[in-house]
């Protein structure tokens, strides 16, 4: 009598942040409101646009989710003005619109390189794919446009499911879709705090995608490229007595 064959090993999910890790606006938000794109109308340099969006970021004020398209224009345009005025631009109401315009058009985005290629190959290794975002519902017209969408199992938008990063409850969700427990899932994002910090206290096992140097002090699991990102995965051990699917 032959005897059944012995299973492989179990491979861990893969959910990973959409934004800076997946996609990229070309060009990005602060070299968008610099002076090198919008002229005279825009602020000192990128630098100066970076820090001003990171001030406001960390005060909750990027722009709600709008389904109207009028109201959404209207809501980013004032968020550019406010980027440009903190700045020290001059806050140009037609830059403003300018700058808004493209940051909503979904062919302004693009897959970063290792994208496509890196999900393809966990795909092929057997690894189950969700996407977790704090996006508007537009992201779905991004990833359309970016050739994304048909690559993930599952995908969790903020302003689709009433949460968002770090909240473990949006971690939670994406692992109810896929019918895995979080410690059998690997988070990756660019995000220390958001992603990094909000994956690890859902309980999965988080990595940093730390494409633009921003984190050189970072302890934990860190990569700068998704090349060889499947080999990784795959390394992080399931525990025994893992949840059938």
């Amino acid at each position: 009598m032959t005897s059944a064959p012995t299973p492989g090993p179990a491979v861990p999910a893969v959910l990973f942040d959409a934004a800076d890790t997946l996609i990229e606006l070309v060009p990005a938000i602060p070299e968008l409101l610099s002076t090198a794109w919008l002229g005279e109308a825009g602020a000192p340099d990128a630098a100066a646009v970076r820090q001003a969006l990171w001030a406001i970021g960390s005060e909750g004020n990027r722009p709600d989710d709008e389904p109207d398209p009028g109201r959404r224009l209207a809501a980013w345009s004032r968020f550019c003005r406010e980027a440009l005025r903190r700045a020290g631009g001059s806050a140009s109401a037609e830059a403003a619109d300018r700058a808004a315009r493209h940051i909503l058009d979904p062919a302004r985005y693009r897959a970063y390189p290792d994208a496509v290629p890196c999900l393809r190959a966990l795909r092929a290794a057997g690894h189950q794919l969700a996407l977790v975002s704090n996006f508007d519902r537009w992201l779905r017209d991004v990833l359309d446009g970016t050739g994304l969408s048909g690559l993930f199992d599952t995908v969790v938008i903020s302003s689709e499911v009433g949460l968002e990063k770090p909240e473990p409850e949006i971690f939670a969700l994406a692992c109810e879709r896929l019918g895995r427990p979080p410690r059998e899932c690997v988070f990756a994002g660019d995000s220390v705090v958001i992603d990094v910090e909000g994956a690890q206290q859902a309980g999965l096992h988080p990595v940093l995608l730390d494409r633009y140097a921003r984190f050189p002090d970072f302890t934990g699991p860190r990569v700068t490229t998704l090349d060889g990102f499947a080999a990784l995965a795959a390394r992080v051990p399931i525990p025994a007595g893992r949840t059938a699917r």
